[in-house]
């Protein structure tokens, strides 16, 4: 199978790619970075600018699937300028993407990165794929157009995935690495009354739940976190008691936060239990269902 990849050398692309690689697929590679090449006989590279709407149409020819995590990182301060950002790295992408399908002759199958930032906080609420009750605040509205974008690719006949990705668990990166390194020193602490639902996914698992919705051609809503969401006291107790470090700091008042971070604080201090409905539906085989699994496995590879 050839399958366009954009977002490559992003913390999820690279594993991603890594592992398409070994199963004996094809890519074709969309990057921004003029100079970034690869060795793999298996790869093309090919340029595009969202920003500008250019894309190299080349990179259409062949490819039966497109796996779109193109997208500045959200987890920056939440100036004008930065959710400008933001939003159009990935409205712009998705529509370019689309306006070179359209064009083409191919139906690619789209598998397209979106959030569980899309539903509202909500300390009570459990969520399927079937739930509609979605945040107003900027980072929702960020997935919802998102989301929206992707979904016009149905009307090419196109097979359409809308991935929402919990928490990414990885030791390359993503959150993971700045909860650890403070806890192991016996200084890690929660947000607030740290009581908040965190709906998590080893990297592992991430890329093997788009390589099954790619091989199973599974279509719309797809949450794709672990089926076991903790809450981020549970989260930094866990990561505390696997290194064998105390953890003895309170909760860190959401005032001193909103003043460090800003508007983007809410992330941190956002409850949102989304649990892989679909997935546990068709029987996929988690490797790390449960936190403390996970962690283990994360804190045993950066040894």
């Amino acid at each position: 199978m050839r399958i366009l990849v954009t977002g490559a050398t992003g913390l999820i692309g690279t594993q991603l790619c890594s592992h398409l690689l070994s199963k004996g697929h094809f890519l074709n590679i969309l990057t921004t970075r003029t100079t970034w090449q690869t060795n793999y006989e298996q790869t093309r590279v090919f340029q595009w600018s969202p920003q500008n709407a250019q894309i190299d149409h080349r990179a259409l020819e062949g490819v039966n699937a497109i796996i779109n995590l193109a997208g500045a990182k959200i987890n920056q301060r939440w100036t004008t300028k930065n959710k400008r950002s933001i939003l159009n790295s990935r409205i712009q992408s998705t529509r370019l993407l689309f306006d070179a399908v359209k064009q083409s002759k191919q139906k690619p199958h789209l598998i397209n990165a979106s959030a569980i930032g899309i539903y509202r906080s909500d300390f009570q609420r459990h969520y399927s794929e079937s739930d509609a009750v979605f945040s107003n605040d900027f980072d929702g509205e960020v997935v919802r157009q998102w989301e929206e974008e992707a979904k016009q690719f149905e009307e090419l006949s196109c097979k359409t995935t809308l991935l929402r990705i919990g928490l990414v668990l990885s030791i390359k990166g993503g959150a993971f690495v700045p909860l650890s390194l403070p806890t192991r020193w016996g200084l890690g602490a929660w947000f607030g009354n740290g009581k908040q639902w965190q709906s998590w996914i080893h990297i592992d698992d991430l890329v093997g739940v788009i390589d099954y919705c790619l091989q199973n051609q599974m279509e719309g809503c797809v949450n794709a976190t672990a089926p076991n969401p903790v809450r981020q006291r549970d989260l930094i107790e866990t990561i505390a008691k696997t290194v064998g470090a105390p953890q003895f700091f309170p909760g860190i008042p959401r005032f001193l936060m909103s003043i460090t971070l800003g508007e983007m604080h809410k992330l941190v201090f956002d409850s949102i239990y989304a649990k892989p409905e679909r997935l546990l539906d068709s029987r996929y085989p988690f490797e790390f269902p449960k936190l403390s699994a996970c962690v283990a496995d994360l804190i045993a590879k950066d040894k």
